[in-house]
């Protein structure tokens, strides 16, 4: 991987060839450049999973994650840096940052081990367990400050979702720093939590209906810095209030869109389908595609788990 400039984009593209394990294989991040060509790739330690959940702080330094394993790359370098030991072994999936510093982790994980039915059983997966505690995760929040040392741990609600192992797979801190919005993906709760004063907030939106296969549900979400937050709901995008109310829609027509990026220039963002493994930039006003990565990774190669655009 090249040292990053203005406009980069990484995706986290873990390469599946564990035979015994369908979502296992080498860690890799892959870095564009920002017209959106192949530029380098860097594989990563840490985990034998899926590399997601990227997000660059307020330094330029690119966050990732993969099992219990927090993965750091210097901007300028394109090299890893050494795993960290201060971070409790949990498997985050998502990263906000506030004005000082402080980074919120969201868990993704929530089971005390691998459920033996539904969506879970019919993959070959071998979840980590986290050591001394036996179970996959709590579905919590993490707050770390700037030296990386855990300052709290926000006990949060999650939703019931179809696959029974998911806690909070996606979160974004909203541009106030009070509080953090999170998804349970493909759950029907758009929760908030009071990352200031530690209380569970009433939920932003709760979708209708009581099945939960019918797609009436969250994935991704992410705040732009107005505070309007843009959601993934399967195979189309809303642009919500702060209410909660939908002030526009984006037809994505293929399904599985499950993460946001909102670019540096305040006009666009990135958004990645794990399922079609394929990228497109979107004027968030016009609802305009303007730009797309195809990275030949569809099902069931899916591995497209986080994208991120250096803002330099």
């Amino acid at each position: 991987m090249k040292p990053f400039a203005p406009g980069d984009v990484l995706l986290g593209l873990t390469d599946l060839n564990d035979t015994d394990d369908d979502h296992a294989g080498d860690g890799r991040i892959v870095q564009y450049d920002s017209d959106l060509n192949f530029k380098g790739e860097l594989w990563t330690d840490g985990g034998k999973h899926l590399v997601g959940g990227l997000e660059f702080d307020g330094n330029g330094l690119l966050w990732a994650f993969n099992d219990l394993s927090v993965i750091h790359v210097d901007p300028k370098t394109g090299t890893q840096l050494p795993l960290s030991a201060k971070f409790l072994p949990r498997c985050y999936r998502s990263a906000s940052f506030d004005a000082s510093g402080n980074a919120f982790l969201g868990e993704h994980m929530k089971a005390r081990s691998k459920p033996t039915e539904g969506m879970a059983a019919r993959t070959s997966i071998k979840f980590p367990v986290i050591p001394g505690e036996g179970v996959l995760g709590f579905g919590f929040i993490y707050k770390y400050d700037t030296d990386w040392n855990l300052k709290n741990i926000f006990e949060c609600e999650t939703a019931p979702e179809f696959t029974h192992f998911k806690g909070v797979t996606h979160s974004s801190l909203h541009p106030s720093g009070q509080f953090v919005t999170y998804a349970t993906e493909t759950g029907k709760r758009l929760m908030r939590y009071d990352v200031i004063n530690d209380r569970q907030m009433p939920d932003l939106v709760k979708y209708p209906g009581d099945d939960p296969y019918d797609r009436v549900w969250v994935i991704a979400v992410k705040y732009l810095p107005d505070g309007r937050l843009l959601v993934t709901r399967g195979d189309f995008m809303e642009l919500l209030d702060e209410q909660g109310q939908v002030l526009k829609t984006y037809p994505l027509d293929t399904y599985g869109w499950t993460d946001i990026e909102i670019c540096a220039d305040g006009v666009h963002c990135f958004v990645s389908s794990i399922w079609e493994g394929t990228v497109v930039k979107v004027n968030v006003e016009s609802g305009e595609i303007i730009g797309n990565i195809d990275t030949g990774m569809a099902a069931p190669k899916r591995c497209l788990a986080g994208i991120a655009e250096f803002p330099g």
